[in-house]
């Protein structure tokens, strides 16, 4: 996601969604065209099999549109313009070749009864919308569904839920610099065989109260070339600093029961604070997917963020989790800091191969990182950099001894560009009861040295030792 007037660091903008932005759209209270109450059928307003005028002769005509079942709709190819308050109800098809899209004002709702849309993109403008119930596919348009537009206006109460999104690029693009969206439920849907990403937030750094949760992501496999595209959930703001301004950072969201398998990277957040992922289950989250893409290979990907919470993620066969820095042209520019990970499980016991464990960079002064309540098998726990505060508890690790170490902790980053994060002084390591072994059962540990750190570890009896 990269503008030019933006700098970010893994991802770009996507420039084909500039042209949805270019048409002016009228959502004022006094433009809204009052209609008949009944339901209207499509075929009413079709003598001449035109479907586009269809469309708009019935939406100045009615409050509801309906597409009944078996009802095919096609050569929906140019922006047809949902007046304010309208409802489109979807039972039979409509199909278009990429270039068509039905814009939503305010209140508009489109509610599927069985129906679909191929190769047509539903673009969101306005406070107060719905989409409800529909099949979306094709490869046409680059996102099914897209939140943008370059109007800075203050829109709410966005309602995605239960939809299917499959065989296309992106399900939901946001591109949120220019204007703000408050409250914003994305639930209870699926998505299928996606080049793209299914739910891509971008940019986002006026939005708030986002709730993303309950759904079914499959097959993320970014095959056309696209760099950073196929990710199953990825929210980002804009530029890293690591003094975490709030307006430069996407936050005020949940990610939650997020089922997701047969992907490259299945949860990305860049530059966000405030936020919780919880309830993630995860299988075959592998490097077989999107292997041009250029992103790494993760379950949960966090890069520069402040203030978070990670809990309940059950990993089975597949990478862990990468908590790092914000990079940008190999330059770091901020750390994470101030997080807890909780209740994590991985098992990679039946992996014939060797995947990313669970890797965590944390520092700078005036910050706190808690780890409880792991239990990974044959991966690696890898600890870098230091906060000011840094406490694990309950902690069970076990790797294969010609893979590594179960656990590394590499405190003493002084010399290293990126020790300019840490805390220097006056840290308080705290860890206990933490048991890191290889299949044997053998102590599996390796520590850096540390100035003038004790920590009491039951289960590894080791002192840190001194300069």
């Amino acid at each position: 996601m990269t503008d030019k007037k933006i700098t970010l660091s893994r991802r770009a903008f996507l420039g084909a969604s500039s042209a949805l932005a270019a048409l002016p759209l009228i959502n004022t209270p006094a433009a809204r065209a009052l209609g008949r109450k009944d339901p209207v059928d499509i075929r009413q307003h079709n003598p001449g099999n035109d479907w586009i005028r269809a469309f708009n002769d019935a939406f100045k005509d009615a409050d509801v549109v309906e597409v009944p079942s078996g009802v095919v709709c096609e050569n929906i190819n140019t922006g047809i313009i949902i007046p304010p308050g309208k409802t489109l109800q979807i039972a039979g098809a409509l199909k278009g070749n990429g270039r068509g899209r039905f814009a939503l004002q305010d209140g508009c709702k489109i509610i599927g009864k069985n129906g679909s849309l191929n190769n047509i993109c539903l673009d969101v403008r306005g406070s107060d919308c719905v989409i409800q119930g529909v099949t979306l596919s094709g490869y046409g348009p680059v996102a099914q569904i897209y939140i943008g537009g370059k109007n800075k206006r203050n829109m709410r109460n966005l309602l995605i839920d239960n939809i299917t999104v499959t065989r296309a690029n992106y399900g939901i693009l946001r591109q949120g610099f220019h204007n703000q969206f408050d409250g914003v439920k994305i639930t209870h849907s699926r998505f299928t065989h996606l080049q793209g990403d299914a739910i891509e937030w971008n940019v986002a750094i006026n939005d708030k109260n986002i709730l993303i949760s309950d759904h079914v992501i499959d097959n993320i496999n970014c095959t056309n070339g696209k760099i950073n595209w196929g990710i199953g959930i990825g929210l980002a703001g804009s530029t890293y600093d690591n003094g975490y301004p709030e307006e430069q950072a996407v936050k005020n969201f949940v990610v939650a029961n997020i089922t997701g398998s047969n992907c490259r990277q299945l949860v990305h957040v860049e530059n966000g604070k405030h936020f919780i992922i919880r309830n993630i289950n995860a299988r075959n989250i592998t490097p077989e997917f999107s292997k041009k893409a250029g992103i790494d290979n993760a379950t949960v990907a966090i890069y520069g963020c402040d203030n978070f919470i990670i809990d309940n993620v059950d990993m089975v066969n597949s990478a862990g989790m990468l908590i790092g820095y914000g990079v940008i042209k190999g330059k770091y520019l901020s750390i994470p800091q101030n997080f807890r990970l909780n209740d994590v499980t991985m098992d990679n016991t039946t992996l014939p191969y060797k995947l990313r464990g669970i890797q965590i960079s944390s520092g700078n002064a005036q910050s706190f990182v808690a780890i409880t309540n792991l239990n990974l098998k044959r991966a690696s726990l890898e600890m870098h950099n230091k906060p000011q505060h840094l406490f694990m508890r309950n902690i069970s690790v076990m790797q294969d001894a010609d893979r590594g170490p179960a656990l590394s902790m590499n405190f003493d980053l002084r010399k290293d560009v990126r020790g300019k994060f840490m805390a220097k002084e006056d840290t308080l390591l705290s860890l206990a009861n933490i048991r890191a072994v290889n299949e044997k059962g053998v102590r599996s540990v390796d520590i850096d040295r540390v100035d003038q750190q004790v920590v009491n570890a039951s289960g590894l009896n080791f002192r840190l030792p001194g300069k």
